[in-house]
């Protein structure tokens, strides 16, 4: 036996085992790393959790200074446009950001000026397109319309009375057809919310826009407060199926119509709903008045 015989297989075991000792130390070395990378995402993490937080309770609380600012009669008028303005949130909501406080108001939501005005004509272009309002004169045309025996409550009635009736010759046969559909869950307030919601919608788009003066729009707010109040509305789920029954009534679109449905869900389910906020106040119960209060009846009259 030589001396390389001896020497060879130790220096190999000394090189093996320097190898595993390396290794090892390169295994804990990475095991190290991904522990603080691991620490450091989590971190990250809780902190973007924790400003999500924090974001989150100031929307909350500028959402309520909003509803805080107004009476309750106030929000309940504006609440009569809720499924407009749940669309028109469809439309204004960000990445970041839902503007839920335009609920309560009648400005259009924005983060900056350049926003806002973005806003405006996008209301300014829907009020012409679909009722061909552009300033005074065409917004109270439209508010006389609605809230002056027009709209389609009354015509919805007409249908209804017909079934009853049994003599619904001659009517238009998908009316007819809305109408039985709807019978059992909205009755004699058939259609009466959807005109509700379209006065108070354009009432306050058209405040926002300069159409109408601040009284004049909380004037025709008041109205439609009036009109729920008195009407046999059982509640906020009463009242958005009689919206989506003047809205089948009124359109066949089952694209828009699916809207005002998923509106409607979302105004019953959402914790950030006004209607669930503040639920449909039981008959005969006051509400603190506010901007929305009914004008005289020769003021009233005005719009008819």
């Amino acid at each position: 036996m030589t001396l390389w015989t001896v020497l060879i297989p130790v220096a190999a075991g000394l090189a093996l085992a320097a190898l595993w000792w390396v290794g090892k130390a390169m295994l804990e070395g990475a095991r190290e790393g991904l522990q603080e990378a691991d620490a450091e995402l989590a971190q990250e993490r809780a902190e973007r959790d924790a400003q999500a937080a924090r974001d989150a309770d100031a929307r909350r609380a500028e959402v309520e200074a909003a509803a805080l600012a107004l009476s309750d009669a106030d929000r309940f008028a504006l609440n009569l446009r809720a499924p407009f303005t749940s669309l028109w949130l469809d439309i204004f909501e960000t990445a970041t950001h839902r503007p839920t406080a335009y609920f309560y108001q009648v400005t259009p939501p924005g983060q900056t000026p350049q926003a806002r005005q973005e806003a405006l004509r996008e209301l300014a272009a829907s009020l012409e397109s679909g009722w061909g309002i552009t300033d005074h004169a065409s917004a109270m045309s439209s508010l006389a319309w609605l809230l002056g025996g027009g709209g389609h409550h009354e015509p919805y009635q007409q249908v209804r009375r017909a079934l009853h009736g049994q003599n619904t010759a001659g009517l238009d046969r998908r009316h007819v057809t809305v109408v039985r559909q709807w019978e059992p869950e909205v009755g004699d307030v058939g259609g009466l919310a959807f005109d509700l919601a379209r006065a108070a919608d354009i009432a306050a788009q058209g405040v926002a826009l300069g159409y109408l003066s601040d009284r004049q729009g909380w004037q025709v707010l008041g109205q439609c407060r009036q009109v729920a109040r008195e009407a046999p509305f059982r509640d906020w789920a009463h009242y958005g199926r009689s919206f989506q029954a003047g809205a089948a009534f009124w359109n066949a679109n089952p694209v828009r119509n699916r809207g005002y449905a998923d509106a409607v869900k979302a105004l019953l389910t959402r914790d950030d709903s006004p209607w669930r906020r503040d639920p449909w106040p039981p008959p005969g119960q006051p509400l603190d008045r506010g901007l929305a209060a009914v004008g005289t009846s020769s003021e009233a009259s005005s719009l008819n």
